[in-house]
């Protein structure tokens, strides 16, 4: 294993820089949108509360309707869990971690605790494992994305609420949580959608990702102004997210007696940098959008480096 990771050092620095360079490809699009006004502030709020109530959970069925196997027992529990457990365990660690920003702005310090628990679990780590080890990961990856899926519409949400228990309880209970235990009803009761319901959620589902990379370059195009300002909070999440938590995981993953697919999986995806969706959800559950565009730029672009580094340890 030590041998292999080695010998496509070098490849997994290339692929990890392409990934990084598609990312900032779709965020200038967003941006030159904006730029020749098709975006406007007013119209970004619309388009995101879109791909956030509409779009967002016909990916989150799609993806575990057609990818959860009730009857494999390592499926139903291993790699969701340790997906899961990854963004709880990010979430405890970042908690004293917060001292450590210079602000006391409340919603910079909620957006930076829920990148301690959220990264990008999906779109980068998916990229590495098919062009390091082509599909061998991959399935895992999405079974394991359910774990996150769900971590991220509770735990993420959960903690931009802050200490108001009750705008926390009201972000966990909304649609896309509904939509993950409507998915998982149809799985473990072997419910059937019909084909073209099934096609529709995969083909508007599949969008999403990059339409949503698109609708984040466009607001972190006004609040672009902001970008450089309080670098050192910036570097403060930096260090943590690329850095101090994939330590902490790594090791963690190292000391439990996973299958070896779902340890190469988790191993991969605790290298990632911040979500570039939670942009968007800040917009929704509170937070600041302004930190959230500040660290996924910063994140991203450091990650080039730690990621390739950090995959050594494998």
């Amino acid at each position: 294993m030590i041998a292999e990771t080695a010998i496509t050092g070098v490849g997994t620095a290339l692929q990890v820089f392409y990934a990084i360079l598609e990312t900032f490809l779709m965020f200038g699009i967003g941006a030159w949108c904006c730029r020749i006004k098709i975006f406007t502030p007013e119209i970004l709020n619309k388009m995101s509360k879109l791909m956030v109530d509409v779009f967002f959970p016909l990916m989150i069925f799609h993806s575990i309707y057609t990818r959860f196997n009730p009857e494999d027992l390592q499926q139903l529990w291993i790699a969701p869990l340790t997906g899961f457990l990854m963004m709880a365990m990010g979430a405890i660690i970042g908690w004293p971690l917060t001292a450590l920003l210079k602000t006391r702005n409340r919603d910079k310090i909620v957006t930076f605790h829920h990148f301690c628990a959220i990264n990008n679990y999906l779109f980068l780590p998916l990229i590495v494992l098919q062009n390091v080890w082509g599909d061998t990961f991959l399935p895992t990856l999405f079974i394991m994305n359910i774990g996150f899926t769900v971590a991220f519409w509770t735990i993420g949400v959960a903690l931009l609420a802050g200490k108001d228990m009750g705008r926390a309880i009201k972000n966990i209970f909304g649609i896309n949580q509904a939509v993950v235990v409507l998915a998982l009803f149809f799985c473990f009761f072997n419910l059937k959608v019909p084909a073209v319901v099934e096609v529709t959620c995969k083909k508007l589902g599949d969008s999403s990702v990059p339409l949503m990379l698109v609708l984040i370059g466009g607001a972190i195009y006004f609040s672009a102004g902001n970008v450089f300002k309080n670098i050192r909070d910036a570097l403060v999440m930096a260090a943590v997210r690329l850095v101090i938590i994939p330590l902490i995981l790594i090791l963690m993953l190292k000391l439990i007696p996973l299958p070896y697919e779902v340890y190469v999986t988790a191993f991969v995806v605790s290298l990632m940098p911040v979500s570039a969706s939670s942009a968007m959800i800040t917009t929704h559950y509170g937070g600041s959008t302004d930190f959230a565009g500040q660290s996924i730029i910063f994140t991203t672009t450091l990650s080039i480096l730690t990621i390739p580094l950090l995959m050594k340890l494998l």
